[in-house]
């Protein structure tokens, strides 16, 4: 029980610095432009009103940040918005947030599931349902929403899996914070939940190391007490 305050501030701490380092800073987001597997794997499905969907290409793609301390930063991220346009090898302007709305938190828990599976090396039966899963919850607050929404089965229990972590309190917004969304200066462009890999530091984010380095004196503070 001791250990529930330290870790609540640092998640506080965390989402705080996030927020401040991403807020009102471009950051331009670029597609891969290779087309051949692994970087976009196509998946097929039979949605639940037994209609079969075209093949689509699904998550995480193969992303470079520039602007905002990036210098072409490798991440791997998942749109949000089901076919909104996004041309590959395009440069996109927008800025990366740390969303708390309930849509999103389940959506980053997702992405938080298949990052530990690995990313583009878990399974593809298993990337397509996640990508389904993540475009169905972020469906109601896309510009682009549909009605109905083509539903895959499979991605059925990974959506309830999700709700049941965010209602539960096992996936919080100090965790959902570890994976921002980039969301473009033009409304009518997809938004993307990122797997940021070794992004260059900045203030702010040597900040937040500061405010870890306190936290976690804090702790041990607690633990000889």
């Amino acid at each position: 029980m001791r250990l529930t305050l330290p870790k609540l501030s640092l998640g506080m701490f965390y989402l705080a610095a996030s927020t401040a380092a991403f807020a009102n800073s471009t950051v331009f987001l670029s597609l891969d432009g290779n087309f051949s597997t692994p970087d976009y794997a196509f998946y097929s499905y039979i949605d639940t009103s037994n209609v079969q969907s075209e093949s689509i290409p699904v998550g995480p793609y193969i992303t470079y940040l520039n602007g905002n301390g990036f210098d072409n930063t490798l991440a791997y991220t998942f749109c949000y918005d089901f076919y909104s346009p996004t041309n590959v090898g395009t440069s996109y302007p927008g800025v990366l947030e740390v969303q708390t709305d309930t849509a999103t938190l389940e959506a980053t828990y997702l992405v938080h599931e298949l990052d530990t599976l690995g990313l583009m090396n878990a399974p593809l039966a298993t990337r397509g349902a996640i990508s389904l899963a993540i475009w169905e919850i972020m469906n109601p607050t896309s510009t682009t929403g549909q009605t109905p929404f083509p539903s895959d089965p499979a991605a059925q229990p990974y959506e309830l899996a999700a709700a049941n972590a965010v209602l539960g309190g096992s996936w919080t917004t100090a965790d959902s914070a570890r994976y921002p969304t980039w969301v473009p200066n033009d409304p009518s462009i997809q938004r993307f939940g990122m797997v940021i890999m070794d992004p260059a530091p900045e203030p702010a984010s040597l900040a937040l190391m500061g405010l870890g380095m306190i936290g976690l004196g804090i702790l041990r503070r607690r633990r000889k007490s």
